[in-house]
């Protein structure tokens, strides 16, 4: 049994680009995961697992873990794969995000790579419209390496439970007229890869009263967004929050993560305007990460109360 945060060596720098992927198999097709999401990797084999008959196909059962009760995701079946019937080498990827404790069972892990986010490739859209699932791939050692969307594929298992999480999200929002009318005057940008959470993303902010949004897939358009909305305020004689106000990012993007951005629009631009990091990562210690980039403040996916309070604050609006 491996327990990451003991192993001090995968902590990055913040703000330098890099993620540590951990490739595991699925059949003979390798796929991979942010390091950051895996609590520990568990031997399939160490755990007695209890299957629900009520559950998805997917859902292999839960099993306990320090006293703790965790779900089960078979890969193999939830992607329609050829599940292997020897169960020696399978491993449970023990995962922790959006203050969700999951087990994924893969059939075997390869290795750690520490990587730069430009190596991760941007999914085809043409293939994404098949295959949400997936976030990116990279190209390492003479074989592509595909990136899940573990988000995704938690809301596609427990859709009922994603879409109350949302709604009771959503709640929290404080839709007073006074203040949305204040909100709708600002420019906000955010990036962010997942469809699925810009989905949300935008429609949160839209339900609060955010409607000037764009929207992008990855901390590099959303630097050269800004670029150009600082050269446009150069050229007009006009400072660069009167073209944005509010920048809100992921962490987790292909070519460029959300730490990496917040370093480079202080870098590049000197600019004081607010950016909030919004990400199923938050931590304590990732927290200290965000500030340590520049951001001001932070919130946790899929939170979107807490994200529009947070935004609130750093605007200064208030009833």
């Amino acid at each position: 049994m491996t327990t990451i945060q003991e192993n001090e060596e995968i902590l990055l720098e913040s703000g330098t680009n890099e993620v540590e992927i951990a490739e595991f198999f699925l059949g003979t097709q390798s796929y991979g995961v942010n390091v950051a999401k895996i609590k520990e990797f568990v031997p399939y084999n160490s755990v007695s697992v209890t299957r629900d008959i009520n559950s998805p196909k997917s859902m292999a059962g839960v099993f306990m873990l320090r006293g703790e009760l965790i779900p089960l995701i078979d890969l193999n079946i939830f992607l329609n794969l050829s599940v292997q019937e020897s169960t020696d080498r399978k491993v449970i990827l023990v995962t922790e995000f959006n203050n969700m404790t999951t087990g994924f069972s893969v059939d075997g892990i390869n290795q750690i790579h520490r990587l730069s986010w430009k190596d991760l490739k941007i999914i085809n859209p043409v293939m994404k419209q098949h295959s949400d699932r997936l976030t990116g791939s990279v190209h390492n050692n003479n074989s592509d390496i595909l990136i899940l969307d573990l988000e995704h594929i938690i809301s596609e298992i427990f859709p009922v439970q994603t879409a109350l999480k949302h709604e009771k999200a959503e709640q929290e929002i404080n839709t007073d007229q006074h203040i949305y009318s204040k909100r709708a005057a600002q420019k906000v940008i955010i990036a962010d890869d997942s469809v699925v959470a810009r989905d949300f993303i935008q429609h949160g902010l839209q339900t609060a009263g955010y409607i000037e949004t764009t929207i992008v897939d990855s901390g590099k358009t959303a630097l050269e967004w800004i670029e150009k909305k600082f050269n446009q305020a150069k050229s007009d004689g006009q400072t660069l929050d009167s073209y944005v106000n509010l920048v809100v990012t992921d962490i987790e993007m292909p070519e460029m993560d959300g730490l990496t951005l917040c370093k480079e629009v202080r870098r590049a631009f000197s600019s004081d305007i607010p950016i909030i990091v919004f990400s199923s990562l938050i931590t304590e210690q990732m927290s200290h990460k965000c500030q340590s980039v520049g951001a001001n403040d932070y919130a946790t996916k899929p939170n979107i109360g807490e994200l529009v309070a947070r935004m609130d604050t750093a605007l200064n609006i208030s009833e």
